[in-house]
């Protein structure tokens, strides 16, 4: 049953149950429902015996029963994001290392193996950022000399314009909304509309100098937009900001005053609820809307930082690292399902 927290309507308990992913040395930085499977990416870390720390490219896979590593097509670096058009259909973005310079990564996964597709010319220097589907194509974000958007579609490759895209330093997410896209990251938001991009105006208010991040985007429809991130503040350095658009106004969100950050949005048994963690100490943050605030809710035991989430029936994924270090103090990769009620099916 709700109770009351500081006057305000408390959400029900989220009851948390660990799921170990396998790799020991590792952060996982987003998940998404593919089918009946569900796959996260991010990087995997290999100490070495001098101190060194090489990285790789990490995907996995959850089958319905455990979490099943898969080959990559590059050696070294790290992905980002991931696509999910369907379970043998699936997409990941990040970046990887040739001698002194980053390039970008692309890579398919057809139900087998994952295959590396070729990148841009030119796109040395660069990584991608952000994945997103528009009808048979790709929609892809890149930070290099400038942040840009890419679309991938029958094999080739066009470059959106950059005018309007300017205020966004790094782009976090995109979504596209019939033949409108949007584009959010460290800067704010920005709306393409097949010819331009503009600013969105959003009423987000830092002190002099410093920005604001909005991280994720959770479109319902063109009237009922989402957008949770963090906000720079004087006292707390950050704090989490979110967002919601109801087709005319942007409205800024009541969210819980302490140091962290909101990466991740969705929404269980009809409750927008949204994950991320204190960058200072490490701790997982876990708040759900209840009434016209995000209050505070239940954390999974020994999560640490949360990137992640994904719904699935009545059950939320949660995806991260754990509060626990390996003993070299390395990250380990952590991955929890959530449910309002025990007996919720996912």
């Amino acid at each position: 049953m709700a109770t009351t927290v500081g006057g305000l309507a408390a959400p029900a308990p989220i009851d948390w149950t660990v799921t170990p992913t396998g790799p020991e040395n590792a952060v996982l930085y987003t998940t998404e429902k593919a089918g009946d499977s569900l796959w996260s990416v991010g990087i995997n870390l290999e100490p070495g015996k001098d101190g060194s720390l090489k990285f790789h490219p990490l995907a996995v896979r959850w089958n319905g029963h455990a979490w099943q590593l898969t080959k990559q097509p590059v050696p070294d670096g790290r992905l980002d994001d991931v696509l999910a058009k369907s379970a043998n259909d699936v997409w990941a973005v990040g970046a990887t290392e040739n001698g002194a310079e980053t390039q970008p990564v692309l890579q398919h996964w057809k139900g087998g193996a994952w295959s590396l597709v070729d990148s841009p010319a030119g796109d040395d220097n660069a990584q991608f950022t952000s994945i997103a589907a528009q009808g048979d194509g790709l929609l892809i974000g890149r930070y290099g000399d400038q942040t840009s958007v890419l679309r991938y579609a029958g094999g080739k490759w066009k470059e959106l314009p950059r005018e309007g895209l300017q205020h966004i330093i790094y782009i976090d997410d995109l979504h596209a909304v019939g033949k409108e896209i949007w584009a959010a990251g460290i800067g704010g938001v920005a709306r393409y509309d097949g010819t331009r991009w503009n600013e969105v105006k959003l009423p987000v208010k830092v002190p002099e100098g410093r920005t604001f991040e909005v991280a994720q985007l959770v479109v319902k429809s063109a009237k009922d937009i989402w957008a949770v991130g963090m906000k720079n503040d004087t006292d707390l350095w950050r704090v989490p900001l979110a967002l919601h658009y109801d087709g005319k106004t942007w409205t800024e969100i009541g969210a819980p005053a302490v140091t962290g950050q909101f990466h991740d949005l969705e929404f269980l048994d009809g409750k927008a609820i949204a994950v991320g963690g204190n960058p200072n100490t490490g701790e997982p943050l876990v708040a759900e809307l209840a009434g016209k605030e995000f209050v505070q809710t239940t954390t999974p035991a020994g999560a640490g930082y949360l990137h992640g989430s994904a719904q699935v029936g009545k059950c939320l994924w949660a995806v991260g690292v754990a509060a626990e270090t390996t003993p070299d103090g390395f990250e380990k990769p952590f991955v929890a399902v959530g449910r309002h009620r025990p007996d919720s099916t996912c």
